[in-house]
C-alpha cells in the first residue's frame, strides 16, 4: 500500500525518471555477463570511459578563471543591448566595470546605476571624440593604478543600409568613423594599460563581419575592418602576453536594439532622406516601392532573431574571465532551428562562390515592384 501511495504522489517526470532508472538497471544485469565475457568488449568500453574521462579533465584544466577582485573592464557602448548587458553581467562576477554611454542620463544608464552590485561606474564617453576618450583614461587610471587594465570590450558602434548606388557617402564616412575609427582610437589609446595588465581586447564584430549583405554595405565594410584589425593585432600583442579576442554574435539585431522597434523607426527615416536626396530616375530605375520592400524584409528579419542575449553574454564572460580564452567566439543566434548567417560563414570556404551569391541573394536579397 505505501508503494502505491508513493507512486500515485509522484509528478509525471518523477515517474517517468523512475521507469527510464528501472530499465536501463534491468538492461544492465542482462547484458553485463556478456560484457565481461568477451575480453574485447571490456576493452573497448575501459577505453571510452578513459578518453572521456580525459576529454572532461581537460575542459576543466583549460576553464581555468581568473579571481574578478581588483580587475578593472571598460565597455563602450552601454546606453543599451549588448554593451548594457555585458555591464550587468561582470558587475555580478565582481569585477571593476567602466561602462562608457554616448549618454549617461539615458534610461539605460541609469538601469545600470540602479542595478550595480557596487562596482560599477559609468562614464560618459564619445569614441569619436580625442577629448571624450581622455576624460574617459583618467577615469579608469583612477580606478585600476599601477595594475593596469584587464579589459576592454570594444562595442559600441552604429548601422546603416541602404545600397550602394542610393547611399551618401557621408552615411559611409559616419559609420567607419564610429565602428572603426572610434574602435582603433580607444585600442591606441588604452592598449598601454591594457599591456601592464597582460589583459584582453575584446571586439564584438558580428555576421557582416566574415559575410557581406545586400543593402549593407557601409556596415559590413566597417566590421570587415574590425576584424582585420583584430587579426592583426592578435599577432602583434602576442609577444606581451595580451589576448586579443573577436566575439561574432549572430542574429540578433532584435535584441541587440539594431532591429527593434525604435531601430527599424531610425531605418525608416534614413530611407526617407534617401528618397529625398536621390536623383527619382535612379529610384525608378530599382523598381517601385523598393525602399519600402527593404524596410518590410527587415521587418521581417527582426521577427527571426534571439529574443535573448544570454549566449552572447556568456561568451563575453568567458573571455574576459577565462585564463586561456578563444580567439574567435561565433555565437549563433536566431529563433529558427539553426542560425543561417553562421552557417554561410562556415561553410562558404567549400561552397562554390555562386552558390553562396545565390543563396544570399534569395534569402537576404530585396525584390522589387516592376
Amino acid at each position: 500500500m505505501d508503494v502505491i501511495r508513493n507512486i500515485k504522489s509522484m509528478s509525471a517526470a518523477q515517474f517517468s525518471g523512475l521507469q527510464i532508472f528501472e530499465l536501463i538497471y534491468l538492461m544492465t544485469l542482462a547484458f553485463l555477463p556478456f560484457v565481461v565475457a568477451i575480453r574485447e568488449v571490456t576493452y573497448a568500453i575501459f577505453a571510452i570511459l578513459a578518453v572521456v574521462l580525459f576529454v572532461a579533465i581537460c575542459k576543466k584544466c583549460l576553464k581555468r578563471t581568473v579571481h574578478p577582485e581588483g580587475k578593472v573592464v571598460l565597455i563602450t557602448g552601454c546606453d543599451s543591448g549588448l554593451g548594457n548587458a555585458c555591464a550587468r553581467r561582470l558587475d555580478s562576477l565582481g569585477f571593476t566595470v567602466v561602462a562608457a554611454c554616448y549618454n549617461t542620463e539615458s534610461d539605460g544608464a541609469q538601469r545600470l546605476k540602479e542595478a550595480s552590485y557596487g562596482h560599477l561606474h559609468t562614464v560618459k564617453l564619445d569614441i569619436t571624440d580625442d577629448n571624450s576618450i581622455k576624460q574617459c583614461l583618467l577615469k579608469v587610471k583612477s580606478l585600476c593604478g599601477q595594475k593596469g587594465l584587464w579589459g576592454i570590450i570594444n562595442n559600441a558602434g552604429v548601422a546603416s543600409f541602404g545600397d550602394v548606388e542610393i547611399s551618401p557617402l557621408e552615411s559611409y564616412r559616419q559609420v567607419m568613423e564610429v565602428n572603426l575609427f572610434g574602435t582603433l582610437r580607444m585600442i591606441q589609446t588604452f592598449l598601454p594599460l591594457v599591456r601592464l595588465a597582460k589583459g584582453r581586447i575584446i571586439t564584438i564584430t558580428g555576421t557582416n563581419g566574415r559575410l557581406s549583405f545586400p543593402g549593407q554595405s557601409a556596415f559590413s565594410m566597417s566590421v570587415h575592418g574590425l576584424e582585420a584589425l583584430s587579426d592583426s593585432l592578435r599577432y602583434e600583442m602576442r609577444q606581451f602576453g595580451v589576448k586579443v579576442i573577436t566575439v561574432r554574435p549572430g542574429n540578433f539585431a532584435g535584441a541587440t536594439g539594431l532591429l527593434n522597434r525604435n531601430g527599424l523607426e531610425k531605418v525608416q527615416t534614413t530611407f526617407e532622406e534617401i528618397k529625398k536626396k536621390t536623383n527619382p530616375e535612379i529610384l525608378r530605375s530599382y523598381g517601385k516601392n523598393y525602399l519600402d520592400n527593404q524596410l518590410k524584409q527587415l521587418s521581417e528579419l527582426s521577427k527571426s532573431t534571439a529574443g535573448s542575449l544570454a549566449s552572447v553574454m556568456d561568451a563575453l564572460e568567458d573571455a574576459v574571465e577565462r585564463k586561456r580564452p578563444k580567439s574567435v567566439y561565433m555565437v549563433d543566434g536566431g529563433n529558427q532551428l539553426f542560425d543561417l548567417g553562421n552557417v554561410l560563414i562556415r561553410l562558404g570556404p567549400l561552397l562554390p562562390s555562386s552558390l553562396l551569391d545565390y543563396i544570399v541573394r534569395k534569402v537576404y536579397g530585396y525584390k522589387p515592384d516592376r
